[in-house]
């Protein structure tokens, strides 16, 4: 039997597989990620996106990821694209083509420490 937690956790990994098999565009891009989820970026300016790479693995880490202080669910390849104008705040995949790495920030959240931050140039 599903504890709670684990139920809804389902209904949500359920409603995204169904939501990507039957609403998403293709992806024109080199590389896709499906979205996992999205914090408010720094200083309260855009977001950081939390992706999984799906056809580019050397990109992103395996991590386990924590989401309000509680385990989300570890992933293969795992990046942090930064999204100072918010243009994927809705998107449950990005495709691209071109980005830049960025620096790693000190200072932030140390459950982050080690995973690749990356700007989508577009």
């Amino acid at each position: 039997m599903l504890n709670r937690i684990s139920y809804q956790w389902l209904l949500v990994a359920i409603g995204i597989t169904f939501t990507l098999a039957s609403c998403s565009a293709p992806c024109s891009g080199s590389i896709e990620t499906l979205v996992l989820f999205a914090k408010p970026g720094p200083k309260g300016m855009g977001r950081v996106t939390y992706v999984d790479v799906l056809n580019k693995p050397g990109l992103g880490i395996k991590k386990t990821l924590l989401y309000e202080g509680k385990e989300f669910g570890t992933f293969e390849h795992v990046v942090i694209i930064n999204d100072p104008e918010s243009r994927f705040a809705r998107n449950s995949k990005i495709c691209f083509t071109t980005f830049r790495t960025n620096a790693p920030e000190t200072g932030g959240d140390l459950s982050d420490e080690g995973l690749p931050e990356i700007t989508v140039e577009q």
